[in-house]
């Protein structure tokens, strides 16, 4: 928890800092929500081979809350299928991510997913929920995002695996 705590704590100090590190005066905001601020975007990955599959899908909605801090919440879907094992993952995610210098991006997303598997091995199957939180950080290239990313809390069925895993993602 102390871990969590510190990486909150330290994704929402960047953006002030950033704010202040401009020179240039920032053109007056809109008071109340402006509908030209929200973001649409996410994740479609797949990969076959030898006897595996893995499709995923990922879809998030944001808001743009100044032009270096975006928020919101998503949805998420990914199937594995090996030989004689399947498991598919349904969750839900909020996300924060802070714009640094215009092209790095840092992020923190909690998430919670559903995953149920089936082992015809040994005719078994299962379900359990699985939180993960994933940290990362990496490069934007105007809507498309590239990042290496971890998840912290390492639950034994999380989708993500024990190590460093790269993501590329987009938002309009």
């Amino acid at each position: 928890m102390k871990r969590i705590l510190f990486i909150l704590l330290i994704v929402s100090s960047l953006q002030p800092l950033l704010a202040q590190g401009t020179k240039t005066a920032a053109p007056a905001q809109k008071s109340g929500f402006d509908k030209s601020r929200i973001t649409v975007g996410g994740a479609l990955g797949a990969s076959f081979g030898n006897g595996y599959s893995v499709v995923q899908i990922a879809p998030q909605v944001g808001y743009n809350f100044t032009n270096y801090f975006n928020a919101g919440v998503g949805l998420q879907y990914v199937y594995y299928g090996f030989k004689n094992y399947d498991a598919n993952y349904f969750g839900f995610n909020v996300y924060g991510r802070v714009t640094i210098a215009n092209y790095f991006i840092a992020m923190v997303q909690p998430e919670i997913n559903r995953v149920w598997w089936s082992n015809k091995n040994y005719g078994t199957n299962g379900t359990a929920l699985v939180p993960a939180l994933i940290v990362g950080a990496g490069v934007r290239l105007q809507n498309i995002y590239m990042m290496l990313q971890y998840d912290i809390v390492q639950n034994e069925y999380s989708p993500y695996g024990r190590s460093i895993f790269y993501s590329v993602g987009f938002a309009f």
